[in-house]
């Protein structure tokens, strides 16, 4: 669509290239169905303090992105047992980006992610190698990990290590859900705060 500005023609998507643009990048995020519908941080809850904590870190990354303080830290790490929202908080990080400004992302499930793996191996001759299923994760510009911690072998932390690692030398930023607590105390005031 071409509009005049201050005398001159500019080019300008029209609305359905825009819409289009939008429900393409969605569809390469690979946010499972479960959270497509639900997940945003008008939609999340918090149940004390920690969560708003939370919800407030999470909305000010999303707001802040792509640009990150010098020598900042460009990820999140979400902590906590299972069903305090914190792939929901990361979710919503995804979708803030897809729908404000229109910025690919990429949602990983490391349980998946590991199985896709262990499948190159039986398949190696013509098929993808780890490489090709581990590059685009490692260039994603944001990329959520769902499920950090999953399985503790020395082949998945490995596994894991190389993606982390990469992804920080690189200085693109990742999310990481995960029910592994650093502080065995921090359990107890987390079940006071979400029963």
């Amino acid at each position: 669509m071409v509009v005049e500005r201050d005398g001159a023609q500019l080019a300008r998507p029209c609305k359905c290239s825009v819409r289009e643009r939008r429900e393409l990048l969605r569809k390469n995020a690979f946010i499972p169905e479960r959270y497509r519908t639900h997940c945003s941080f008008a939609s999340f809850k918090p149940v004390g303090e920690q969560q708003e904590l939370a919800l407030a870190l999470a909305r000010k990354f999303a707001e802040d992105y792509p640009a990150f303080p010098e020598n900042a830290a460009n990820g999140l790490l979400f902590i906590g047992p299972c069903g305090v929202g914190k792939t929901h908080l990361a979710v919503s990080i995804l979708f803030h980006i897809l729908n404000t400004r229109r910025l690919p992302v990429l949602f990983v499930d490391l349980n998946d992610l590991y199985r896709e793996i262990r499948a190159s191996y039986d398949h190696r001759e013509g098929g993808e190698s780890e490489y090709d299923i581990m590059g685009p994760l490692v260039e994603a510009p944001l990329l959520l990990v769902d499920e950090l911690g999953c399985v503790a072998s020395p082949w998945a932390q490995d596994t894991l290590h190389y993606l982390v690692s990469q992804r920080y030398n690189e200085q693109r930023p990742t999310l990481c859900p995960t029910n592994y607590l650093d502080d065995p105390r921090a359990v107890t005031q987390v079940e006071k705060d979400h029963p």
